[in-house]
């Protein structure tokens, strides 16, 4: 009840910047097609981005939006493969996979003018070079299920324990989620981005308690659904998502500190529609939608300084100075061996 009741308070705060305003400053032109095609991740993305965005961008344009699920490595290979006919309007990659895309000329400028909720993003959040902005952020810890684990883990090196044989979840290395916590393992253990052996010696130990190994986030939050799996690494957003439908489960804070990924929307080069793409970015930022991925079931971290942190996500940051100090990776070391390491794991990690 006191979720439902703070839900309703934080939108009340968000209100006088609905779909009119988004429309006023949209500054669309009507010989455009009036759909694009966006991209998204599989699970609570998704379901945010039907349940929130989409509406938000439908009223303030009357356009309509194909959203497609795609993890940002496999977004990046279709746009390169079909530059000069994207099959994408705007795109939404993990900071690792846009930076390491920024050699692909694939990206479009943002055009600031037509995009008035910019202004409230810190210029830091903005690609230096005006090719994709920050729209936010998800916060990773130790997922588990509060029905068959009691005592909350509080330590990575926690997945070791015995008494998880066969109850640990895994998702592929191709996903930010797990690139992200094999960098963070090969810190505490002596390696880096540079250097994940540490990371892979750790995964080798930890296989006899691994019972499944996911595609993706999302694909990894239905196993916990399903109870095929108790523990595992897994964003915040999903287990929020995963609350919302009942599922007993929880995120604890490693002793270590959480760790903080970023999501950057790009205008897709040689898109037909370029101003409902940027139109679709500029919803993204408002701070409607802004408090409303923040709020319950979703806790995305936004990054609006008109954004309000719901009590949900305040419970992993109070505002963006406690997000901004979390662990992250530096992509730029890490992107050079990326695609080896992914390819190690999947011959590697196996159940």
């Amino acid at each position: 009840m006191s979720t439902s009741l703070s839900r309703r308070q934080l939108l009340q705060r968000a209100a006088g910047i609905g779909a009119a305003h988004l429309a006023l400053h949209a500054g669309l032109s009507h010989a455009q097609a009036k759909s694009i095609s966006a991209t998204t991740y599989p699970g609570a993305w998704e379901s945010a981005h039907r349940a929130i965005l989409l509406p938000a961008f439908a009223k303030a344009t009357g356009a309509s939006t194909n959203l497609v699920s795609s993890l940002a490595v496999d977004t990046v290979s279709k746009v390169v493969a079909s530059k000069a006919n994207p099959p994408f309007d705007v795109i939404i990659l993990d900071e690792g996979p846009y930076l390491a895309a920024l050699s692909q000329d694939i990206f479009e400028k943002i055009p600031a003018d037509k995009m008035p909720y910019l202004k409230d993003v810190p210029s830091k959040l903005v690609d230096p070079r005006g090719l994709g902005v920050f729209v936010s952020g998800q916060i990773i810890g130790i997922a588990y299920n509060t029905e068959k684990i009691k005592n909350p883990p509080r330590s990575w090196n926690d997945l070791l324990k015995p008494e998880y044989k066969g109850r640990v979840g895994l998702a592929g290395m191709g996903s930010t989620l797990m690139s992200a916590w094999m960098v963070e393992i090969a810190r505490l253990n002596g390696g880096s981005e540079e250097n994940l052996e540490p990371a892979f010696a750790f995964v080798k130990k930890l296989m006899p308690n691994v019972s499944a190994v996911a595609s993706n986030p999302g694909s990894l939050a239905t196993l916990f659904q399903q109870g095929q799996i108790d523990i595992s690494v897994h964003y915040n957003n999903n287990v929020g998502d995963l609350q919302g439908k009942g599922v007993p489960v929880a995120l604890a804070k490693p002793d270590t500190g959480w760790i903080h990924i970023k999501s950057v929307m790009h205008i897709v080069k040689n898109t037909k529609n370029p101003d409902l793409a940027a139109a679709y970015i500029n919803a993204a930022l408002s701070p409607e939608v802004q408090t409303q991925m923040a709020a319950a079931p979703y806790f995305v971290a936004p990054v609006s300084t008109k954004a309000v942190f719901s009590p949900g996500l305040q419970a992993y940051a109070k505002n963006m100075a406690d997000i901004e100090a979390m662990n992250g990776v530096d992509w730029a070391k890490l992107n050079p061996r990326r695609a080896e390491y992914i390819d190690r794991f999947n011959r590697e990690v196996k159940v």
